[in-house]
């Protein structure tokens, strides 16, 4: 769960001049809830006021804020409102997700993130690695708590806030289950449907929970509801798709990454199984573990030539197509529907960056 966005220069769609005005009234909330945090810290504990700040760097690093801004904007596609209330409901979404990145860092052994270091290396100090995955760990828990009391905070009538919470609680459990299923895959090969099932519960998870929070907030229409589930179901596989194919192809200017990065730790995105379903020789190639500039050249040859990267694209595509068929069909504002067509037109042609 990357939410990667390579520069490409005018190639990038109006959906990201939303996001940057949006994420603004965001992260004035968000810093407010942080700083806060860090004064309670502080006073209980100096150093427990320096996790705080290490969260708060962390958290306010920068990136667009695509899962709170999406709650945001469906909640306006139906209220017409920004309001306190659901600024501080996005605050929420937004340390959910950071929850899960800390979390996700510390399986995938990750430094970087967002060009500053992960959670569990700002926290390692002079303590070490083990003292850094377990702070970790439990700083994530910590924002996850944050997230809960953000939207508790928010002002929502009971009825209203307990089925956002409901909605939280249920896809953190599914994206936990996702990310048990993502890292076995690294020790065996999963076919298709097996892919398909654990990336149902990722950023498919993300995006529904973001999405239906705005909804339900804003007391959308139950058939709305049904529509905006499955077009963020959607969304998350053509994204996921997307994004893994990011990790692979884009070169080190473009991400910030080394090339192959997920296939070096044997992850196994979609195009990577079908791959590996049309040429054997790439199993041995992730067997080597490191690999080298020919081998990364290699690898993406194999990829390339036994049609696994065309394939994965054509399905993404797929899953962007009735994504954007579903949106139109909601009773969201115009100016929402078109945030969201924008977001899904750029993940579909983004693909043809990568050959």
């Amino acid at each position: 769960m990357r939410a990667s966005f390579p520069d490409h220069g005018d190639d990038m769609t109006n959906y990201a001049d939303v996001l940057d005005s949006l994420d603004v009234t965001i992260e004035d909330d968000l810093r407010r809830l942080l700083d806060e945090q860090v004064d309670a810290g502080a006073g209980y504990h100096p150093f427990i006021g320096d996790v705080y700040r290490s969260a708060s760097e962390f958290v306010l690093r920068g990136g667009r804020r695509l899962g709170s801004c999406s709650t945001l904007i469906v909640y306006r596609g139906y209220t017409g409102l920004v309001d306190k209330r659901i600024v501080r409901a996005c605050s929420g979404v937004e340390l959910y997700r950071h929850s899960i990145l800390v979390h996700d860092d510390v399986v995938d052994r990750d430094s970087l993130r967002r060009g500053g270091k992960t959670m569990h290396r700002l926290l390692e100090g002079q303590c070490g690695a083990r003292f850094g995955d377990g702070s970790a760990i439990f700083a994530g828990n910590m924002l996850y708590c944050m997230a809960v009391k953000a939207v508790l905070q928010s002002g929502f009538d009971d009825a209203r806030t307990a089925a956002a919470l409901h909605l939280i609680f249920s896809d953190y459990r599914d994206v936990n289950e996702s990310q048990i299923l993502d890292t076995w895959f690294e020790y065996k090969e999963p076919d298709v449907e097996e892919w398909n099932v654990m990336a149902g519960k990722r950023a498919a998870s993300l995006f529904r929970m973001s999405m239906l929070t705005g909804a339900i907030l804003a007391d959308a229409p139950k058939g709305d509801l049904k529509l905006l589930e499955d077009a963020a179901r959607h969304i998350g596989y053509a994204f996921d798709i997307q994004d893994d194919i990011i990790d692979t192809f884009a070169t080190q200017e473009q991400y910030g990454r080394v090339p192959c990065g997920d296939i070096t730790k044997r992850k196994k995105p979609l195009h990577i199984i079908l791959a590996l379903q049309k040429d054997r020789r790439l199993a041995s190639m992730m067997d080597k573990g490191s690999l080298g500039e020919a081998d990364i050249e290699d690898v993406l040859e194999i990829i390339r030539g036994c049609g696994a990267l065309d394939e994965a694209k054509s399905i993404s595509r797929v899953h962007a197509t009735e994504a954007e068929r579903l949106i139109q069909m909601t009773g969201m504002d115009d100016e929402s529907k078109e945030f969201f067509a924008s977001f899904i037109r750029y993940v579909a042609e983004s693909l043809d960056w990568y050959k």
